[in-house]
């Protein structure tokens, strides 16, 4: 008889105490044990709803961080949206309001633009917006996961749902 282990290129071969890694000898006859039939029962699910439901919120706000500092695009003109790009903006803007810069020499993700002022200004605003939906969205899940009353439920919540796009 064999256990599955947390890594998919180990077993454990019960009757000997042994862990048997993908490649050695013992893999073929635990390979031949599975293809006469036998099976390795998955293990029981020990985690408490409210475990669950503190994985699923930091999926979510796992999830929240990868859209938010993905990039958006405004008129074929990838932006990135990292706290950097974020940074730089800014700085621009502020040196825009100091005053001197009618235009800006932009490095997009797709390549190099001129962009004016306002230009700018849009993007940041654009920017902004994004990343307050982002936020929002997170918010969103966080709430729904908080009532949630069951596993299956929880087992069937759809992460994927309410970002921007």
């Amino acid at each position: 008889m064999y256990k599955l282990t947390n890594d998919p290129d180990v077993v454990l071969g019960t009757e000997t105490g042994t862990f048997i890694p993908r490649g050695h000898r013992l893999w073929e006859e635990y390979e031949s044990w599975l293809a006469a039939g036998n099976t390795i029962p998955l293990p029981e699910d020990t985690r408490t709803l409210s475990d669950i439901k503190e994985q699923l919120v930091a999926a979510a706000t796992a999830l929240r961080w990868e859209k938010e500092t993905g990039g958006i695009e405004l008129g074929g003109v990838r932006v990135g949206t990292t706290l950097d790009d974020q940074n730089r903006i800014s700085g621009v803007l502020s040196a825009i309001a100091l005053g001197g810069l009618a235009e800006v020499d932009f490095k997009a993700q797709n390549g190099w633009v001129k962009l004016t002022a306002a230009e700018i200004q849009g993007i940041a605003q654009y920017i902004s917006a994004h990343v307050q939906a982002c936020f929002s969205a997170e918010r969103v899940h966080h709430e729904a996961i908080e009532r949630l009353v069951s596993t299956e439920e929880l087992a069937t919540y759809d992460l994927t749902q309410y970002w921007p796009s």
